[in-house]
């Protein structure tokens, strides 16, 4: 009986047994049926990312075009090529025969040492063989089949390049690689090591919207050197048009003009008289939105030409790549009047009252400057004043003053002051009684824009295009919009700012009238095709002539129609030898924008 029922437990315990075994086999093979058939693309990609390697590859976005307003293109990108060698080889290509295939065609003997050095560091990705090369080399690596059997990849992307290298150059600015003291701040704002940036001007000012996005692609290959797979990270994202609002055609004209009359003042004027005179700048600017329509700077360069003519171009003494307009500092002479005048006024000075004009102010009996009198002579008004720049009027309205009461008026109306140019300008400065070297006589110099004052011929147009605006002081741009490549939608909008200046019409009526007046003593602009407004001043240098006196340069502002204004400038002659010698500068704008 006992054995009996031993016997039957051990059967139900083989039994259990067998079910056990049963269900955990079924288990087995259900798990090893899903694995093969279910999951069967899971493992196979497993088990070749286990027998494959993994980089990623740059796509380099195209950097956004310059246009002038019109749509002239002022800077654009050129598409080059680079070209990389893919390690490992795919199938079908050998390595050696591919690295001495490629030392024939680029004459270089470096690709193994390069392929040594990348091999110590990485197992699989591209190395870099050749960098900017045109259409031309890239059809030999075809006709060798390098680029067709995919031993080697070649990737386009753009080089800055000027269809008129010499418009604009200072303004347009570079592009570059990332500096080392750059690439912390480039890091944070997302930026490859390798990113090409603006550097300078326009380029550097508007990066972020003409830089674009560049593009990454994740390559998963063999250890057979086939490629697997591509997957995209992001997409390459062009940059977008930056839309100026300079025209080039005025642009050129104002070069030419610049260019032009001191051609004629070096081979025409006596010495001291504008023979001497190499530089210059001059700009227009829209009164209306504070847009700059031309701005030349003399000598300049070509674009083009920079990198190869850097070491001659820093060398030469005429400093062709100092931007004149913008980083010029030149005392502004007699144009500087409107300011004092536009201080007595909002003082309560009436611009019929009268200053003795002798030609020598005797107030002071150590120091009597003297007045050219220039068509006027005995009592003289502040309109007669502006009309035939009398010294006098303004040596006594700056003393009763002040000083500081018409510095302080002329930073408002737009002098050492900044004018909200994008790109890097000079501050500038003005006389004040607490300089170091002040004494009382110094606001005499001061009050006919000489002393210590100091501005830029950017902020001389600044201040033409706040006298014509009855005080509404415009910030200066180049740039009015950018756009969408592609769409042609706008994606970024100038808009523009003015500060006023609380006077108004009695205040800017009469300097007007007097400016008005000054532009009809001088015959070129008398003649224009328009009737304009100006001031010319004749800033002594501290450079003295052979025989005695002082070399002076050419200063003017104006702005136009007179009684209507739509465009304001400012011209700038070094050792010009008078104001005067600058009218034909201004003359020439009326001709290209208004006709003549």
């Amino acid at each position: 009986m006992a054995n009996r029922k031993n016997s039957h437990r051990r059967r139900v315990r083989v039994a259990v047994l067998m079910v056990l075994c049963g269900a955990v086999f079924a288990a087995f093979f259900a798990r090893l049926a899903w694995m093969q058939f279910v999951r069967a693309d899971y493992y196979a990609d497993k088990a070749a990312e286990a027998s494959s390697a993994s980089y990623t590859v740059t796509q380099h976005a195209a950097r956004g075009a310059i246009v002038d307003s019109a749509g002239v293109v002022l800077a654009r990108d050129t598409t080059v090529y680079d070209v990389y060698l893919r390690i490992p080889a795919p199938p079908g290509t050998d390595l050696r025969e591919t690295v001495k295939a490629i030392e024939s065609l680029t004459g270089s003997k470096d690709v193994e040492t390069q392929l040594a050095a990348f091999f110590a560091a990485a197992s699989a990705g591209e190395l870099p063989v050749m960098q900017g090369v045109g259409s031309d080399v890239l059809t030999s690596f075809y006709k060798a089949d390098l680029v067709q059997s995919g031993a080697v990849r070649a990737a386009a992307r753009g080089v800055r390049t000027w269809p008129n290298g010499t418009l604009l150059p200072h303004a347009l600015g570079f592009t570059g690689p990332i500096t080392a003291e750059q690439w912390p701040t480039a890091r944070r704002r997302g930026l490859a090591m390798d990113a090409v940036i603006g550097q300078s001007g326009l380029e550097a000012a508007y990066d972020d919207l003409l830089r674009g996005q560049d593009g990454r692609v994740l390559v998963n290959t063999g250890f057979d050197g086939a490629v697997r797979r591509t997957v995209p990270l992001r997409e390459a994202a062009p940059g977008a048009t930056l839309v100026l609002t300079v025209d080039s055609a005025l642009q050129k004209e104002l070069q030419n003009a610049l260019l032009s009359q001191i051609e004629v003042l070096r081979t025409t004027k006596a010495a001291g008289a504008g023979r001497e005179c190499r530089a210059g700048a001059a700009v227009v600017v829209d009164v209306q939105t504070g847009g700059i329509l031309a701005a030349a700077s003399v000598p300049g360069f070509d674009l083009n030409r920079y990198r190869a003519d850097y070491a001659a171009l820093s060398a030469d003494a005429a400093a062709p790549l100092l931007d004149r307009v913008c980083q010029g500092l030149y005392a502004p002479g007699s144009a500087f009047k409107p300011a004092v005048a536009a201080a007595a006024l909002t003082a309560g000075i009436d611009p019929a009252a009268t200053v003795n004009c002798t030609g020598r102010y005797g107030f002071y009996s150590g120091y009597q400057p003297g007045c050219l009198q220039y068509g006027h002579g005995g009592p003289v008004d502040l309109r007669t004043a502006l009309e035939y720049s009398c010294n006098i009027f303004f040596y006594d309205v700056g003393r009763r003053l002040g000083v500081d009461v018409f510095s302080a008026m002329a930073r408002q109306l737009g002098l050492a002051t900044p004018t909200g140019v994008e790109i890097t300008e000079a501050q500038g400065r003005l006389t004040w009684s607490s300089d170091e070297n002040y004494q009382a006589g110094l606001t005499l110099m001061a009050a006919i824009g000489q002393g210590n004052t100091a501005v830029t011929p950017l902020q001389l147009a600044a201040y033409a295009a706040t006298l014509a605006n009855y005080g509404q002081r415009p910030a200066l741009h180049f740039a009015d919009r950018a756009v969408n490549a592609a769409t042609g939608e706008t994606v970024w909008q100038y808009a523009p700012t003015f500060t006023t200046v609380p006077s108004g019409e009695g205040v800017f009526g009469p300097i007007r009238d007097g400016m008005k007046r000054m532009a009809r003593t001088t015959r070129v602009l008398r003649e224009a095709p328009v009737a304009c407004a100006a001031k010319t001043g004749s800033p002594q240098l501290a450079d003295t002539l052979p025989g005695g006196g002082h070399y002076v340069n050419s200063v003017l502002i104006g702005y136009a129609p007179a009684d209507d204004p739509q465009i304001a400038m400012a011209v700038v002659l070094e050792y010009g030898g008078g104001g005067s010698n600058a009218a034909p500068i201004l003359r020439a704008v009326l001709d290209a924008v208004f006709g003549g």
